[in-house]
């Protein structure tokens, strides 16, 4: 199996929607910074799972979509 980057993917989504509109523009140069926003989303779906609860909600509907079913799907 192919390894992929999801992250780098999504930030190239992510500029080529923004960056269609001259009014404003995302770098290459800022991939760090969000990458650092996914990784610790992705820290956090982790640790509510290892948690079994979440102490505070995701402010991105998808995200806490996510945490739902992982706190849903955990046997009680």
């Amino acid at each position: 199996m192919d390894e992929r980057n999801v992250c780098m993917e999504a930030f190239a989504r992510l500029c080529e929607d923004v960056n269609t509109d001259k009014k404003s523009a995302i770098d290459q140069s800022d991939y760090w910074l969000f990458e650092l926003g996914f990784r610790s989303a992705i820290e956090e779906l982790l640790s509510i799972a290892d948690a079994g609860s979440q102490s505070r909600k995701f402010v991105s509907p998808r995200f806490q979509m996510l945490a739902d079913k992982i706190l849903n799907s955990r046997v009680h």
